[in-house]
């Protein structure tokens, strides 16, 4: 008895494909871009030619800076190192208005990578917790300037994790 092997036939484009993608232009998003859901702006990046990347690679044109991108250090990095041009939608807006116009132009500054500790938080987003937590904690504290020591280390005591506690005594 004889046995048959069915092949499927493979698409004679494929490699056509495979080669049209590899030769896209990239491009990296580092934070939220106002008045886009995460996926509907990497769709409207797509839409006008280019592939949204993790990381840059030799194919990187652009990073798009959105809110809180400045705390995606190895983005501003990467874009840094490699000479990769810069374009802030920040202002609300711009990000919809260089889509309708099909060009994402890249010449604003690169801010320089916010300082976060291990929670992810930047200085200045630890600092606004620390304040909210003193003041709902009986703390005066002013609006602006240094945050008293006594106030501070308070926050940090009560935020400290179990194991943390554990090794101090220790």
């Amino acid at each position: 008895m004889e046995h048959k092997r069915e092949v499927a036939a493979e698409p004679e484009n494929q490699a056509t494909d495979e080669t049209e993608a590899a030769s896209l232009p990239s491009v990296m998003v580092a934070g939220e871009i106002p008045g886009y859901d995460w996926e509907t702006a990497r769709e409207a990046v797509r839409n006008l030619g280019y592939e949204v990347l993790g990381r840059a690679d030799e194919s990187t044109v652009l990073l798009i800076l959105g809110e809180g991108g400045e705390r995606n250090g190895t983005k501003l990095r990467d874009a840094a190192e490699r000479g990769i041009p810069c374009m802030d939608v920040r202002t609300p807006g711009r990000f919809k208005a260089a889509v309708c116009a099909g060009e994402l132009v890249g010449s604003d500054p690169l801010p320089e990578p916010a300082k976060v500790d291990r929670s992810g938080l930047s200085e200045r987003e630890r600092n606004r917790l620390i304040r909210a937590w003193a003041r709902d904690h009986g703390y005066t504290l002013p609006d602006k300037g240094r945050i008293p020591m006594n106030a501070r280390h308070a926050y940090e005591q009560s935020n400290r994790d179990v194991s943390q506690g554990k090794a101090a005594a220790a």
